[in-house]
């Protein structure tokens, strides 16, 4: 299960606080990461669609909680992918519930990279829940509503990305669009958040839209509710509870 959770952070357009603008890239960027992970935790249900290249279309149905910063689940509650579930446990920690098989497997380092359900995101994106603990931050440029950083992996940090920018709102510091490019420096795939939207008195992205600029395939990922500091529990976000909850 694979490229969808850099997109999940990506849907947070929520209005974070809002205190001296900042004037270093690094402090947009913590401003973006505050914005996405602006909660306690979340709950929000989804539904996934991915589009082929010739138009045909599959969708799917899943639950995303989050706790914190770090810690994310996804439980596919629809379709072909019903039952399956995904562990965040930390950017190098994913683990996988796979129903047929009733076993919890952990994705290896090897493997973050491959597709979720067909989709254009990956369980490396899916675990990227805060930019800037493994990426450098630099302004490549700005304008009168946004900022565009430029982001490169720390040194030591594994990434498939040789590079990443991000669009940032000015006044939401919102995650707007996101490039993803390969290592050759080709780029990959766009991620780009519409329709702002209230959730219960949180303005959330209603749509993600993931682009693979090479094929034309896509993902469209639609924010149909959203719940905050629910109380979620830390024993719901175990390798334990990912097997023993089903």
């Amino acid at each position: 299960m694979q490229r969808v959770f850099v997109v999940l952070a990506c849907l947070g357009l929520t209005s974070a606080a809002r205190a001296q603008a900042p004037v270093t890239a690094s402090q947009i960027l913590d401003k973006m990461d505050a914005t996405n992970n602006a909660f306690a935790d979340q709950t929000m249900d989804i539904r996934l669609t991915v589009i082929d290249v010739d138009g045909t279309q599959k969708s799917y149905d899943m639950t995303v909680q989050q706790k914190g910063d770090t810690k994310r689940l996804v439980n596919f509650t629809s379709g072909e992918m019903k039952g399956m579930a995904t562990l965040v446990e930390e950017a190098n920690s994913v683990y996988v519930y796979l129903p047929g098989y009733k076993k919890v497997r952990r994705v290896a380092a090897h493997n973050m990279n491959q597709s979720l359900a067909g989709s254009d995101m990956s369980s490396e994106d899916m675990a990227i829940t805060s930019w800037s603990k493994d990426w450098v931050p630099a302004i490549e440029s700005e304008d009168a509503t946004s900022w565009t950083l430029t982001l490169a992996p720390k040194p030591g940090v594994t990434a498939s990305y040789g590079r990443v920018t991000h669009r940032v709102d000015k006044k939401s510091f919102g995650q707007l669009e996101t490039r993803y490019f390969d290592k050759s420096g080709t780029l990959a795939k766009t991620l780009v958040s519409t329709e702002p939207t209230d959730f219960h008195g949180t303005l959330r992205a209603r749509f993600v839209t993931v682009t693979d600029t090479r094929s034309g395939h896509k993902t469209v990922l639609e924010t149909r509710d959203l719940k905050v500091n629910q109380g979620l529990k830390d024993d719901l976000f175990t390798v334990r509870q990912l097997q023993w909850g089903k």
